[in-house]
């Protein structure tokens, strides 16, 4: 499992799994969002990306939502 801390001031960290291809979100409002079907390569544009959070919205911003779970 991969993660990448800090992308942003909304977003605590995002966190991938290669076994499943699933990617979390988790926001620090204490949402959590599952994407799955993530690509590894998709994920790995964002890790190394220079804007993390750009990168990480145009990956998510359509595809991959399954679910949004509240953790508060």
């Amino acid at each position: 499992m991969n993660m990448i801390p800090s992308v942003s001031r909304q977003i605590a960290f995002v966190q991938y799994d290669d076994q499943s291809s699933s990617m979390t979100v988790q926001y620090h409002t204490g949402f959590r969002a599952s994407y799955t079907n993530v690509k590894q390569d998709e994920y790995l544009l964002v890790f190394t990306s220079a804007n993390r959070y750009d990168s990480l919205m145009r990956l998510t911003e359509s595809r991959y939502m399954e679910e949004n779970i509240s953790t508060k």
